[in-house]
């Protein structure tokens, strides 16, 4: 693992807990050791949390090796993920030095949100092991990551990498092709625009924009993504919705409207819906929120109904 921050330190500390021998580098001694307290911070986090017993925690730390040499993080290792900051020079640099020190047959990941594999991959002389594996933050919490391709990483590579992950327990997305910011930061880029300009115009102001999404929006993202969303409250309601605010309607929308594919209502949207599979969604939807619920509840972030009215 190169990179100890906070990204290097939850992915470092997820493969100890599976078992796994890591070696962390970072450049100097200091940030070496500020990564020896997150990784205990974070670990403590876990048995406060239940997700870790106590007893697990020495021998998960204990497999976490920290380092200031380059070498050893990359030398006779199956797998070497990089999380440093995101520039192209500097990833372009460090590709270059971990092609040189590992061994032929070793996988090269890097954890990066913005830039294209291909061009970090550039100056490596066997491009085919070179990949993303772009973890989201928390990386021991969150459980997706990307699995990206350069244009000539090698399926076989793809096809260890997503394995590996799935035997961590993480739910890996595997893209076709290079695509410089995924999916997730793209959409995250495009929500963080839009409330920004929300703020700028006037309309609400940061408390408003992050009300909204913590107790509404975001509440249901948990149990629901953006299509199967669209299709339950109707896909002729959300081209009315995009008309009526003067935005243009995406032409994969129009066509399915034109076809008369509405959603669930209709049995096809961009899903295909049964009786049975609507059930299940809303039932799901409705557990998760009532779990958030009686957890904001006990927690005290949101009060109980009373049957006295307030003076």
């Amino acid at each position: 693992m190169v990179g100890g921050g906070a990204m290097g330190c939850g992915i470092a500390l997820e493969l100890a807990i599976a078992g796994r021998q890591v070696v962390l580098y970072n450049t100097r001694a200091d940030s070496s050791e500020r990564a020896r307290a997150k990784l205990e911070r974070d670990a403590a986090l876990l048995v406060e949390t239940g997700l870790l017993a106590a007893e697990q925690v020495p021998s998960a730390l204990g497999r976490i090796r920290r380092t200031t040499v380059l070498a050893e993080a990359a030398v006779a290792q199956d797998l070497v993920i990089e999380s440093i900051p995101e520039d192209l020079a500097l990833k372009q640099q460090l590709f270059r030095e971990l092609d040189r020190l590992a061994a032929p047959d070793t996988l090269l990941a890097t954890n990066t949100t913005a830039l294209s594999v291909t061009a970090i991959a550039r100056d490596c002389t066997r491009p085919e092991r070179v990949l993303s594996a772009h973890y989201y933050l928390p990386a021991h919490l969150v459980p997706l990551v990307d699995v990206i391709p350069g244009e000539k990483t090698s399926p076989d590579a793809v096809e260890t990498v997503r394995r590996f992950l799935a035997s961590l327990g993480k739910s890996p997305v595997v893209f076709a092709r290079d695509v410089p910011g995924s999916v997730g930061p793209r959409l995250q880029q495009a929500l963080i625009g839009e409330a920004i300009r929300l703020v700028h115009e006037g309309v609400a102001t940061p408390e408003m924009v992050d009300q909204v999404l913590t107790q509404g929006v975001g509440r249901r993202l948990g149990a629901s993504g953006v299509f199967d969303r669209l299709d339950l409250v109707g896909l002729d309601f959300m081209t009315a919705l995009l008309r009526g605010a003067g935005r243009p309607v995406p032409p994969v929308l129009a066509q399915k409207v034109e076809r008369g594919e509405l959603g669930q209502k209709t049995g096809q949207g961009f899903y295909a819906w049964t009786p049975e599979s609507t059930a299940a969604y809303e039932e799901r939807m409705a557990r998760h929120l009532a779990t958030q619920l009686r957890e904001d509840r006990a927690a005290g972030r949101l009060r109980a109904p009373t049957t006295e009215l307030e003076e």
